[in-house]
């Protein structure tokens, strides 16, 4: 039976330690308080169908494996972040918990990503609106339910043996060795913080339309533009990582692995002499060329390469953690946003959504995560402190262009880690 299958690891799972940021929670905000008991049986059931989520990482002599995990997947009755991989989360790599109006699901992004955990999302809000307000209104034949069969595309492993043969142009990464670093006195520098802002999606979308934008090129843009209003004399690179997913090259569209990475989109000094459309098309034009096919096979394979397969269990884990680490350096701030959310029916008992990720490492971090609720952009303006000097003037580069924006909250939060005990 699939439970008793053991799973292998995204190779980034063998550098896992808890001095690094490696895991993300999505909060769900309900607009009811959310009944724990209500949840804890919804868990219960919906875990039942994505067996490869019940899983602890465990060491077969040089290589790791996912063992199928039979203890209860924990559901806390509170906001905790805890140690992923350990005794705190029963050996598992993802937890669920809530508070007040929201349900939190934590994971470690070496087990899966936001595209990899959305159907695991339905599923779970399913069985628990189901059961307590019942199933009327809900398109339950487009939502995984329990008792629905398992495709081997969800579980598979989907990196291949050895680099993917490039065909075509042969992208190099372009990083800067020097990018614009934000001012580290705007942070009070105690603990991760967050703003949450909301955006009309059809305001929005119709000034980026008019100026050559997609959502994450626009947010991209206008962020720089509060920069540089800021800072008029930047005479470095700003850098921004876009999230981007390589399921495509690997023809894994329902993998439940991490499968995202970021592109690096530079904004050069001379691009604040050019109008809002022309920098929009320019940065539309770095995501387009950074984030094709190309692209897509130089990124997978330089995982690959890193990856010592032959190499010592410590060989492994030096090379993966320093590979993770490489990946958040050179950049100015983050962006990511995975599309418009597919709610089946269940958005009448949501208010809101938020991704929040963190960097445990790096100072003066800003990213931001778009969700989507509602007729609303829910942006997540994420930083390594309180203070509001980039998110004022990012709003006040909104409201220039009549686009309303609305600060709906703010707050300090945590996140889990992942570890492995081995």
């Amino acid at each position: 039976m699939m439970c008793h299958m053991n799973f292998k690891p995204n190779p980034l799972l063998y550098g896992a330690n808890e001095g690094f940021f490696s895991t993300f929670r999505l909060a769900v905000r309900m607009n009811a308080t959310v009944d724990h008991e209500v949840l804890s049986r919804a868990v219960k059931r919906t875990m039942v169908r994505y067996p490869y989520f019940c899983v602890c990482p465990e060491r077969e002599g040089e290589t790791l494996v996912l063992r199928y995990n039979e203890r209860p997947v924990p559901v806390f009755s509170d906001e905790r972040a805890v140690t992923l991989g350990t005794h705190e989360s029963r050996g598992h790599l993802i937890s669920f918990g809530c508070k007040d109006k929201t349900i939190f699901i934590d994971a470690s992004h070496y087990l899966t990503d936001g595209m990899g955990v959305d159907p695991l999302l339905k599923s779970l809000l399913y069985a628990y609106v189901s059961e307590r307000y019942g199933a009327e209104g809900l398109e339950a034949d487009r939502i995984r339910m329990p008792d629905s069969l398992l495709c081997e595309g969800e579980h598979a492993y989907p990196f291949p043996e050895r680099a993917i043969n490039a065909e075509g142009l042969h992208i190099q990464p372009s990083f800067p060795n020097d990018a614009y670093r934000l001012d580290p006195d705007a942070f009070d520098q105690e603990g991760l913080y967050a703003y949450h802002l909301h955006i009309p999606q059809k305001a929005m979308m119709a000034r980026a339309n008019s100026s050559d934008g997609s959502p994450v090129s626009f947010l991209s843009v206008l962020l720089y533009r509060a920069l540089h209003r800021l800072d008029p004399n930047i005479d470095k690179p700003v850098v921004a990582h876009v999230q981007h997913q390589y399921r495509a090259v690997l023809q894994a569209p329902m993998s439940h692995h991490s499968l995202v990475n970021y592109i690096p989109v530079v904004f050069s000094p001379r691009m604040s002499r050019m109008d809002l459309e022309k920098q929009n098309t320019v940065v539309r034009g770095q995501v387009i060329l950074k984030g094709g096919k190309d692209a897509d096979v130089a990124s997978v394979n330089r995982l690959i390469e890193a990856f010592p397969s032959q190499g010592s269990f410590g060989e492994k884990r030096e090379a993966m953690a320093r590979y993770a680490e490489q990946s958040i350096c050179g950049k100015t701030f983050g962006i990511s946003y995975v599309g418009k959310m597919d709610w089946c029916g269940l958005a009448r008992y949501v208010e809101d959504l938020h991704a929040y990720i963190g960097e445990k490492q790096t100072q003066s971090m800003l990213i931001i995560e778009v969700m989507t609720v509602g007729e609303d952009f829910s942006l997540t303006f994420m930083q390594s402190g309180r203070g509001e000097k980039y998110l004022n003037a990012f709003a006040e580069e909104l409201r220039a262009l009549d686009i309303p924006v609305r600060l709906v909250g703010e707050e300090g939060y945590t996140l889990c880690n992942t570890a492995l005990l081995l």
